[in-house]
């Protein structure tokens, strides 16, 4: 098994993870970073608009590989 990193963090923050996690292949990896990009939203979304969210993934050689993001976008209709 190969070691993965998951960075996440917003427009402003970054927060680059140390430790990693040993991931089977792809699939793997793209759902491990789903699922901390739902965590990460769990604890930090706020009600501003605009506001990005992230989760960016980097191989052991530091190669970035994938990368998972939300925004938020509020409008008012009346």
């Amino acid at each position: 098994m190969a070691r993965f990193y998951f960075d996440s963090g917003d427009r402003d923050l970054t927060f680059e993870d140390e430790i990693g996690v040993e991931c089977a292949g792809l699939e793997e990896v793209r759902r491990a970073g789903f699922e901390g990009l739902i965590d990460l939203t769990r604890e930090s979304l706020k009600s501003v608009d605009g506001q990005q969210l992230f989760v960016e993934v980097r191989d052991e050689n530091s190669d970035k590989i994938l990368r998972l993001s939300l925004s938020l976008r509020v409008e008012l209709l009346k």
